[in-house]
């Protein structure tokens, strides 16, 4: 599969929002698995304890590092590499995987943690459109 096009065969994605996600780390431990670059990672991540970083450019060689047995929410900065990311997961036969939908623009629009400088994330907070309630 190339990873620019989810194929027409699979379902929709799911997706959950920041708030949800967060909610599910500390009650679920649910693994995130960040896409972006990691010179982006390091000057911004989010503050949780169980996450990963599998550049979207080194996804297809190294998505099977990724547990099939446990639930993953994809992230990237506005939330569209994540979602590339997540039905390429499904593709490739794991069904446990959602995509953190708007990103971390949406996660630093909420306030939850995070380190490093938000002012690092090139995608406006304000512009995320919203699947959460205040």
């Amino acid at each position: 599969m190339d990873m620019r096009t989810a194929p027409a065969a699979l379902p929709e994605a799911r997706e959950c929002c920041p708030t949800t996600t967060r909610k599910r780390i500390a009650e679920e431990g649910v693994l995130l698995v960040d896409v972006r670059d990691a010179a982006d990672v390091e000057r911004l991540s989010l503050d949780v304890p169980d996450i990963v970083n599998i550049p979207l450019g080194e996804f297809e060689a190294r998505f099977a590092e990724l547990p099939r047995d446990r639930e993953l929410v994809l992230v990237s900065a506005d939330g569209q590499d994540s979602l590339r990311a997540t039905y390429y997961l499904m593709y490739h036969g794991y069904t446990r995987v959602a995509n953190m939908s708007n990103g971390i623009a949406k996660w630093l629009f909420r306030g939850f943690p995070v380190k490093g400088d938000p002012a690092a994330l090139a995608t406006p907070a304000e512009g995320a459109s919203g699947c959460c309630s205040s």
